[in-house]
């Protein structure tokens, strides 16, 4: 229908792409075929301490849980596979991502930072990230940056007013001739509140010819913080790789450096990512990439060579991914199948190295919205956790019994 596609076309404004939400990314009668339901709920709090966010996790090869919590300076809480609390470390700066390396250490990266610590806390290694490196020596590239985005914001702020106008007056034509459904209801209910904050900036944005010096010191700021984000950190035998903001525009790339974090260079770029997260791990079969803005994974060599690909956008089966932007994030069990979780509605599922499907874990119930779902799965595959960043706590899945499979088929049935 017209006014339905002018939707999709214009809405750009997060604010009407809410209007979709959560109700169509729900396959229907699949709960009997999933393979784990939930078990618990784990805390990331540590005794007698005040409440730190959870920013990202990790399983190290005991099963225990290494939390990265914080805005800075942070820590990292270390809890047993149930949930117990047994240590923890401080953090210098705010945690963004930790992973475990094949030698068992443990890598933490986060404002710019890298960090290599022992099992127990020892800090073995720091260094700035190449990619914050290559930030601050670019300031005047930062800053011409800058002013395109502001001159594009204008221009953009300008045109959407007049056609959101036009389109609550066709929507409110068509209510009168012919009624609306829930969805255009749904759309026309928001719409005045959207004109109206859309107006309000159009009527303080600087016009291209009027961008002034402040404005292009807090878009460099802004754009600054933005960039030196660290979506991800992993490590073969040979490599650490860091997942970042692109210097450039707004894409996503993988940085490749040596275990000594030096000699860092870009070996995959032009990664599309939704809501400022881009997943990348690694394990012998390759760098693994959750590139959720093209509903797909994306295995490359060490050197940046794709050598494979799987997923499509799929809001009914199994073998595509949900929602806006999916998979967020992935992981591997000790045989190399490849696990994928995706933000919105949950879901956790089973590939083998190669993209093919093997099976359905289960949805998670945790708070919508596109986030990190930080995933990770035990030596013996009998548990996957994930992490629900909105709550604050990480969500057990354990494997169903013969007897809990048998109960959901007869349910089903």
């Amino acid at each position: 229908m017209r006014t339905l596609v002018w939707v999709v076309c214009i809405a750009g404004a997060s604010a009407l792409a809410q209007a979709r939400l959560v109700a169509d990314d729900q396959p229907k009668n699949i709960d009997e075929r999933a393979t784990h339901e939930q078990g618990a709920l784990i805390k990331v709090d540590r005794p007698e301490e005040n409440r730190l966010k959870i920013n990202a996790f990790c399983l190290n090869a005991d099963g225990n849980i290494l939390a990265a919590c914080g805005n800075g300076p942070g820590e990292v809480r270390v809890f047993d596979g149930d949930g117990e609390f047994l240590r923890f470390w401080e953090i210098p700066v705010k945690p963004e991502s930790i992973n475990t390396a094949p030698d068992g250490t443990v890598l933490v990266a986060g404002s710019g930072k890298l960090f290599r610590y022992s099992i127990d806390g020892e800090q073995l290694q720091q260094a700035d990230s190449p990619h914050a490196t290559a930030i601050n020596t670019g300031a005047e590239k930062l800053r011409e940056h800058a002013i395109e985005q502001l001159k594009q914001q204008a221009r953009q702020i300008a045109n959407p007013v007049e056609q959101y106008r036009q389109l609550l007056e066709q929507l409110e034509t068509k209510k009168k001739k012919d009624g609306l459904n829930d969805q255009e209801q749904r759309i026309l209910d928001i719409l005045p509140t959207h004109i109206e904050r859309l107006a309000e900036r159009q009527q303080n944005s600087p016009k291209p010819q009027e961008i002034t010096e402040e404005a292009i010191q807090q878009q460099v700021k802004f754009m600054t913080e933005h960039k030196m984000r660290m979506c991800s950190i992993s490590a073969d035998d040979d490599h650490v790789y860091v997942a970042t903001p692109a210097l450039a525009g707004w894409g996503f790339e993988v940085w490749r450096l040596d275990p000594d974090f030096q000699n860092g260079e870009v070996v995959v770029s032009e990664l599309r990512g939704c809501c400022g997260q881009m997943d990348v791990q690694c394990c012998k079969s390759g760098v693994y990439v959750a590139e959720n803005s093209r509903h797909r994974v994306v295995r490359f060599t060490s050197d940046g060579e794709q050598t494979a690909t799987w997923g499509k956008q799929d809001r009914t089966g199994l073998d595509g991914f949900t929602s806006c932007c999916n998979p967020m994030n992935v992981c591997f069990n000790k045989s190399g199948d490849v696990y994928t979780a995706e933000s919105n509605t949950g879901r956790i599922k089973r590939f083998s190295a190669d993209g093919d499907f093997l099976e359905f874990v289960g949805d998670v119930k945790l708070v919508p919205g596109c986030k990190n779902v930080s995933i990770a799965v035990s030596s013996d595959d009998e548990r996957v956790y994930m992490l629900d960043i909105t709550r604050n706590h990480i969500v057990l899945m354990k494997r169903k019994t013969s007897e809990d499979a048998t109960d959901s088929r007869a349910g089903a049935e």
